[in-house]
């Protein structure tokens, strides 16, 4: 039993939080380093879950999820209430909330055109109730301007997937891929300069909403709340819904067409936020997002070859046409 799980039975059994069973647990880039685990259960006599994470990133997720539920003015999206919480660090904590309707769903990716359109309303929503100034504390690297915020990001994962050990087939041309590397970066510190920071959930994607019904729908994961640059959350959905999900079996052709229905959904968006200049914001956001999926994702995870390779070829394919 890992250490984490220890804890939270030990939780659990002090604060009178009854377990019935282990329904979700998440990783932080290897199966040994086990950041967050979620039990379902009765509290108070309520159905409820038990949350506790151990993460190396900055987090204070009760906190944020407190006070997201006491600003949110939507009837259509919620987030489970919190009934107890105690934050140990910026990094260790545990909370114990309301377990989202038995009855509810969550979207499965990739979601379909319907689906796509459904969600990008509710991320309006989100963005209508979500606090706008931050609600904490910057950290120092949330005080960084957006251009060098994100090279900042980029770089940290170019260290993960440097020090990894799993890269040892080299799936990956080096001298070709720092290349791309280099005029990536150039165009992502050149089109981020004057961008603004953005308070987000951080994590907002469809594994994170539940829907009850066509008029109720529950958010969750409010683990990932930051200052981030305007227009990383809009590439963020890309990522977690096909770049993680898609069939990396397929083609590039038809995989592609995945990615290119997403932006255009993403056009249609970030007009209705009258986001400025919008269409090189979501150039640059696409290339720090598959950037950070080839080396955070994909060199610094323990993956089979077959699929390294695929998904290699995939990536570097797009960020090679995104480049031009």
């Amino acid at each position: 039993m890992d250490k984490l799980e220890k804890e939270a039975i030990s939780i659990a059994k002090e604060h009178k939080f009854n377990i019935d069973k282990k329904v979700y647990q998440a990783f932080y880039y290897s199966s040994n380093n086990l950041r967050n685990i979620i039990y379902s259960g009765i509290f108070g006599g309520k159905r409820s879950v038990l949350k506790l994470y151990n993460d190396p990133r900055f987090t204070l997720e009760p906190k944020n999820q407190e006070i997201f539920n006491k600003n949110n003015k939507s009837k259509i999206l919620i987030a489970p209430e919190v009934y107890k919480y105690k934050i140990e660090s910026i990094h260790k904590g545990w909370l114990i909330m309301e377990e989202v309707p038995k009855k509810s769903k969550n979207f499965k990716s990739p979601i379909t055109k319907e689906e796509r359109e459904e969600f990008i309303n509710l991320y309006i929503e989100y963005r209508k109730n979500f606090p706008y100034k931050p609600t904490r504390d910057l950290s120092l690297v949330e005080n960084l301007n957006a251009n060098k915020f994100n090279l900042f990001r980029i770089n940290r994962w170019l260290e993960l997937a440097n020090n990894n050990d799993y890269d040892k087939e080299k799936v990956l041309d080096y001298k070709k891929f720092i290349r791309l590397f280099n005029k990536a970066t150039e165009i992502i510190d050149k089109d981020f300069k004057g961008r603004k920071m953005i308070w987000c959930h951080g994590h907002f994607k469809p594994k994170e909403i539940f829907k009850v019904n066509k008029k109720l729908y529950y958010l969750t994961d409010f683990g990932h709340t930051h200052l981030f640059p305007e227009g990383s959350e809009l590439t963020f959905m890309i990522w977690a819904d096909y770049f993680m999900e898609a069939d990396w079996n397929l083609n590039y052709g038809q995989w592609s067409r995945g990615v290119i229905d997403w932006i255009e959904d993403l056009y249609i968006l970030a007009q209705k936020l009258k986001i400025k200049k919008y269409k090189s914001l979501l150039r640059a956001s696409l290339i720090e997002r598959t950037l950070g999926a080839i080396l955070g994702d994909v060199l610094a995870f323990n993956r089979p070859q077959k699929e390294k390779y695929a998904r290699i070829k995939l990536l570097t394919k797009l960020l090679e046409e995104i480049i031009g």
